[in-house]
């Protein structure tokens, strides 16, 4: 008769190994550890706690990843859940794409703000994005850097080079308004400067595309004129597929006999004159025909000293209905000495 085998006895944590010493069985693999050791050299777990360490532990497990992504959460802007909420994975790509693909970033220390941030407090709302900061530092030039055939002329050429332009905007370029052009009769008075723009088109449609890009104003022939450059996008910048840039200047002057202004656009080429007037709620209008072609008006509406915004609307019926083209944000442009 064969006795059954007696029944293994409970494995004791505590054994005392060949050679003496206390060990302890590893909570996580077995294997029997001699103490004071406090970590398995098998799988480095702590025998303490039976912890394995970080590089062991799944990612979303680890008490500081999940603390780290807690804090992510709660720093996201309400907006976002808004867009997250509201799009599809496919939506919300298109709308980063149109967002923050349709112009380069800004150059370094040119402005303090990135595009994305510009385009998105554009978007949120008039008076958040009025609040944000944008530079320019002194010294640098709007075209960025120099191309490599600039950067490969003599050093003589570029110094004439640099003189002429000075002396030419020198003598163009004025302080202010002639001491002839009364206050109440000075409608731009506000808007001498430079100015960052967001041009948008189909405002608040699905295929709405907003473009950065700049406007500088300037008084010019002691005073009795003002012109100025619209540029959309910025000179230095790429222009998103299939829309042309817009590289225009303007110049605007009082007629004292009509009591009002005037003044012509220079766009690809061709000369367009228009006529200001003011609207009731004193509102600045600036209305133009194209050959064979709709009526146009610029509408500059919330004009203060550090931003203003333009509506460009067209008439097909000379007036009696006006389909709204873009809408220009202008935000005054604070300028640093490094």
């Amino acid at each position: 008769m064969i006795n059954p085998p007696a029944p293994a006895k409970p494995r004791n944590p505590f054994a005392e190994p060949e050679g003496g010493g206390v060990s302890l069985h590893c909570p996580v693999c077995g294997t029997l550890v001699r103490l004071p050791a406090t970590e398995c050299p098998q799988c480095h777990a702590n025998l303490r706690t039976g912890e394995k360490p970080e590089e062991y532990v799944p990612l979303w497990k680890r008490k500081k990843t999940k603390l780290f992504l807690l804090l992510i959460l709660l720093a996201i802007p309400p907006s976002i859940y808004g867009i997250i909420s509201s799009e599809s994975d496919e939506g919300v790509a298109a709308w980063v794409r149109a967002k923050l693909g349709s112009c380069a970033e800004p150059p370094e220390k040119w402005q303090s703000f990135s595009q994305e941030e510009f385009e998105q407090s554009v978007k949120g709302g008039y008076s958040s994005w009025n609040k944000g900061e944008n530079t320019r530092v002194t010294g640098q030039s709007a075209k960025g850097p120099e191309t490599p055939e600039e950067a490969a002329r003599p050093e003589s050429e570029k110094i004439i080079s640099r003189d002429n332009q000075a002396y030419f905007a020198t003598t163009l370029i004025s302080n202010g308004p002639a001491q002839s052009l009364k206050p109440q009769d000075n409608w731009y008075s506000q808007m001498s400067g430079e100015w960052d723009v967001a041009f948008i088109i189909n405002s608040g449609k699905p295929d709405e595309t907003m473009i950065a890009g700049e406007w500088t104003v300037t008084w010019i022939n002691n005073g009795q004129a003002i012109q100025d450059v619209f540029s959309v996008p910025y000179q230095w910048a790429k222009a998103p597929d299939g829309f042309e840039p817009i590289q225009m200047t303007s110049v605007r002057t009082h007629n004292p006999k009509r009591q009002d202004w005037e003044g012509f656009h220079i766009l690809n080429g061709s000369m367009i004159y228009f006529w200001v007037a003011k609207t009731q709620s004193d509102q600045i209008l600036e209305r133009y025909k194209l050959e064979s072609g709709p009526l146009v008006a610029w509408l500059y509406e919330d004009v203060t000293s550090d931003s203003f915004k333009v509506s460009i609307s067209q008439s097909e019926d000379q007036g009696g209905t006006w389909i709204k083209l873009a809408e220009v944000w202008c935000k005054r442009r604070q300028t640093v000495i490094p």
